[in-house]
């Protein structure tokens, strides 16, 4: 019965994460919220004016974040890493919020160039917080940066991701003219190898950063499209292949929990999706010889909490 129990945890654990990484592809509210100029950006983080680390303001504590003890909030994280090489720098950013009394999840991607505040460490953008500290200082940097209490981490390298896409059979994504040329594909709806969906998922020179996060959704939303063709047994043989693949600071008993909890939604669990920073909420400043976006902490906070969150 114990085992039983375990594979239908890790089962619903492993819908639970491709539900999340398919939330954005399916409504993506960022792209409702922001302006033309946003989603047509030629760069995430243009030269701006050089601003001294002396001279930025955090104003976070104008805005006092909500009770959110009701939501559990895992946070998905890319690493830029190679094999061979220690922890890097977190490429990809993803809080995945989800309130079980009301049967929402919402996700929130994290920037990588947002300009934050790292305890113990001199100001740098949020993507370093994860080289200098794991999961530890990343969770500690997003609380007190914007107000979010993270309960877990889940975590992928480069090859690990292409292993998730190859395990899946490859991954069905429409491209336009430029992104296959860069990818070594055809124009139109081409199934992406792990080592394609990687290069696709990290593509900014021909956009930014902020369509670049909307590929990374896309590539996780496909490989759900085909998860949930699985059944139970294929499910969890599929899980049981990518679980080495990811690093946790969840221990079992925390994931059957979290599993168990996700148990009876997630057939009608509505998903939703946004970014940070938002349209308004940021400038593109040079700090330290860095392109950065310096966040107005306190819009952020209440964009958060007031409408992103599923309080």
């Amino acid at each position: 019965m114990k085992k039983i129990l375990k594979i239908t945890a890790l089962v619903l654990i492993a819908a639970f994460l491709a539900a999340a990484f398919a939330g954005c592809q399916t409504s993506d509210k960022t792209a409702e919220k922001t302006t033309t100029a946003t989603q047509n950006n030629n760069t995430s983080v243009t030269n701006g004016n050089t601003l001294d680390p002396e001279d930025v303001i955090w104003n976070g504590e104008k805005y006092e974040p909500a009770d959110n003890t009701g939501l559990i909030n895992i946070l998905l994280i890319g690493q830029d890493r190679r094999e061979g090489e220690g922890r890097q720098r977190s490429d990809a950013m993803i809080l995945c919020s989800f309130n079980p009394e009301k049967n929402k999840m919402e996700m929130i991607s994290f920037l990588r160039d947002l300009y934050v505040q790292i305890p113990g460490y001199e100001d740098n953008r949020l993507n370093a917080a994860y080289a200098y500290g794991g999961f530890d200082l990343l969770k500690e940097t997003l609380e007190v940066n914007f107000g979010i209490t993270v309960d877990g981490c889940f975590e992928s390298d480069f090859e690990g991701f292409e292993k998730i896409i190859d395990t899946v059979g490859g991954v069905d994504i429409e491209l336009t003219a430029e992104e296959a040329e860069i990818v070594g594909a055809s124009e139109g709806l081409c199934n992406l190898s792990g080592e394609q969906a990687l290069t696709y998922a990290r593509i900014r020179k021909i956009d930014s950063d902020f369509q670049r996060t909307s590929r990374q959704r896309k590539i996780m939303g496909a490989v759900f499209e085909k998860a949930k063709e699985y059944s139970l047994t294929e499910l969890a043989m599929f899980f049981g292949e990518i679980l080495p693949l990811m690093a946790t600071d969840m221990t079992e008993d925390q994931i059957m929990s979290l599993a168990l909890t996700f148990a009876s939604s997630f057939q009608s669990l509505e998903t939703e999706s946004y970014l940070v920073p938002a349209e308004g909420t940021y400038k593109n400043e040079m700090i330290r010889g860095m392109a950065v976006l310096v966040p107005d902490l306190a819009e952020i906070r209440k964009l958060i909490f007031e409408e992103y969150l599923p309080m």
